[in-house]
């Protein structure tokens, strides 16, 4: 745990220097503030928009660093040559695949906490209250990017950074478009329908995440909805993290 926790505290440091992340969390945050423009164009029902264009905003920005980070951390250590300074010590390629995992987590999360209070101050300065859902909805944000970090460095193990982001990409769209697939398997002949069922449940159903609709309408998810989020969650991305350290083990450097 402590040479894991070395690695993540390394690989945070180094990701947060990159001149990119802050360019895209600056553009993040106008976005998020630019929600006040649109709620001040509605009729009556600035808070309301403000959440449903700020969550969006979160995500989307998030997505992306958990795309660019997720995907180039593995082969950029390969190009550059610092894994070897690494692996030559007494660390095994599992311990610095999991460091990697975690310092990712913790820049995905750093840049969450600080989009979140961003949102969070202009629902308070439009006079509405800050329900729970709000931050549930945060949290199910965050947990939703971590897989798919752990999908994005699955990818970087066998293919170069440009492949890993167009699959991880991929993966979202599908992911999000988990309950159409769903949908239509139940109205397509047998052979299709097998088809878009296999998909749904071989895919992350990252709807499962989506909370702004309850956040909306200031419901909270229950005590159900939550545990059976967090043990998608967790059962989804261990698998991730498995594979990608199966695969990385067996790469020849």
């Amino acid at each position: 745990m402590k040479q894991i926790w070395i690695i993540a505290k390394n690989t945070f440091l180094e990701t947060v220097r990159e001149k990119i992340l802050y360019a895209i969390i600056g553009f993040s945050l106008l976005v998020i503030v630019a929600s006040l423009l649109a709620g001040s164009i509605s009729l009556g029902q600035d808070v309301r928009v403000i959440q449903s264009f700020g969550l969006t905003s979160m995500l989307v920005f998030l997505l992306i660093i958990t795309i660019f980070t997720g995907t180039q951390m593995l082969f950029r250590e390969t190009e550059r040559k610092t894994i070897y300074l690494t692996l030559t010590k007494p660390v095994s390629r599992e311990v610095f695949y999991l460091g990697k995992f975690t310092g990712l987590a913790m820049v995905v999360a750093a840049s969450a906490a600080l989009m979140g209070a961003v949102f969070v101050v202009l629902i308070w300065v439009k006079g509405g209250s800050v329900a729970s859902a709000n931050y549930w909805a945060i949290l199910f944000i965050i947990l939703e990017c971590w897989l798919i970090t752990a999908l994005g460095m699955l990818f970087g193990s066998f293919t170069a950074p440009i492949s890993s982001a167009i699959y991880s990409f991929g993966l979202i769209l599908i992911g999000h478009s988990s309950t159409t697939i769903y949908i239509l398997s139940k109205k397509s002949a047998p052979s299709i329908s097998y088809l878009l069922q296999g998909v749904y449940y071989l895919f992350p159903n990252l709807e499962k995440f989506n909370l702004r609709n309850e956040v909306v309408y200031s419901l909270s998810p229950d005590l159900s909805q939550i545990i059976s989020v967090l043990g998608y969650f967790i059962g989804f991305t261990a698998l991730l993290v498995f594979l990608g350290v199966s695969i990385f083990r067996r790469n020849e450097f």
